[in-house]
C-alpha cells in the first residue's frame, strides 16, 4: 500500500479532464447509472455532494446528509442530485434496504433492470405492480443500472447488524448474476484511523483502513481491490485535493467498469 502523492494537483486535473470527456462505448446509452445503497448516515448524500464540490470548485450541500445508524434503511429513487459536469456519466439513484428482506431484494431487483422510475416512493409493505404509473415495463440499456455501488462507512464496519449484513451480501449476489459490477465506497475513514485523520495522505498506509478493507470485503464478499477507502467533504470550509484525488481515482474505475459492462451487455 502507498501514500497518496505529495502533489495531487496535476493527478486530480488530469481525472477530471478524462471524466469530463469520457464517451460511453455504446451510442444508445446516453448516461450510465449507478445505484447507491447503504445503511442511513454511511454517507451517500455526502458522497454526491462531494462529487459536485470536485466539478464545481466549492462546496456543495444540497443533498442533505442522514444521522448515523446500523440498522435502518431508507429507500426512495431521485436524479436530483446529479453532478451538473458529470450529465452524460453519472445519473444517481440512491436507494436503500428496507426491514424486510424478501421486499428489499424484490425492489433492489427492479431497480438493476429499470423497472422503477424516477419519483417513485418506496412502500415496505407492499411491492410495486406493473399498473404503477412509475413501473416501466420494458426498460431499455440505457434504463438499467450499470454498476453497484455499497456505500458502507468505515468506524461502523465492526458494529454493523448481521441482518444487514445478509441483506448487502444478497443484494449483491443478485447483482452478481446479472454481472452487474459492484464496488464498495469506504466512506469516514478519518473516524476510523487517527493516523488517516491527521494526513488524509496517509490512507493505504494505514493498517487499521487496510483491516477494515479486509473486513469489508470479507463480510459482503466484494474483493478487496473493488473497495475504495474515501472522505466526503463533512466539517471542511475549503476544497481538498486529497480528498478529491480519493474520490476521483474511485470514479474512474467504477466509470470505466460500467461502461464495460454496458458494452458487454449491448453484444449479447
Amino acid at each position: 500500500f502507498l501514500f497518496l502523492p505529495k502533489a495531487p494537483a496535476k493527478r486530480q486535473n488530469e481525472m477530471v479532464d478524462y471524466l469530463r470527456t469520457f464517451t460511453i462505448d455504446i451510442d444508445e446509452v446516453k448516461e450510465l447509472r449507478f445505484l447507491l445503497y447503504g445503511l442511513v448516515g454511511a454517507g451517500k448524500s455526502s458522497t454526491i455532494n462531494t462529487i459536485k464540490t470536485i466539478f464545481g470548485g466549492s462546496q456543495f450541500v444540497n443533498c442533505l446528509a442522514e444521522a448515523m445508524s446500523t440498522t435502518s434503511f431508507t429507500m426512495n429513487v431521485s436524479t436530483q442530485c446529479k453532478p451538473p459536469n458529470l450529465s452524460r456519466i453519472i445519473n444517481q439513484s440512491e436507494t436503500l434496504s428496507t426491514s424486510n428482506r424478501q421486499q428489499t431484494l424484490h425492489l433492489v431487483f427492479l431497480l438493476y433492470v429499470r423497472h422503477i422510475k424516477e419519483g417513485y416512493v418506496f412502500n415496505p409493505k407492499s411491492q410495486i405492480s406493473e399498473e404503477n404509473p412509475h413501473y416501466l415495463k420494458n426498460p431499455s440499456l440505457s434504463d438499467r443500472i450499470h454498476c453497484l455501488v455499497s456505500v458502507v462507512a468505515a468506524d461502523r464496519i465492526a458494529v454493523m447488524d448481521q441482518e444487514i449484513i445478509n441483506k448487502m451480501r444478497q443484494v449483491r449476489q443478485a447483482a452478481n448474476r446479472m454481472g452487474i459490477p459492484q464496488v464498495v465506497f469506504m466512506t469516514r475513514v478519518d473516524l476510523a484511523c487517527p493516523l488517516t485523520k491527521e494526513n488524509l495522505r496517509y490512507i493505504y498506509k494505514s493498517k487499521k483502513v487496510r483491516d477494515n478493507m479486509q473486513k469489508c470485503s470479507s463480510l459482503l464478499g466484494i474483493p478487496v481491490n473493488c473497495i475504495f477507502p474515501v472522505k466526503n467533504y463533512h466539517m471542511e470550509t475549503h476544497v481538498s485535493g486529497d480528498i478529491n484525488c480519493l474520490m476521483l481515482d474511485a470514479l474512474t474505475q467504477i466509470v470505466d467498469w460500467a461502461n464495460d459492462y454496458v458494452a458487454q451487455i449491448a453484444q449479447i
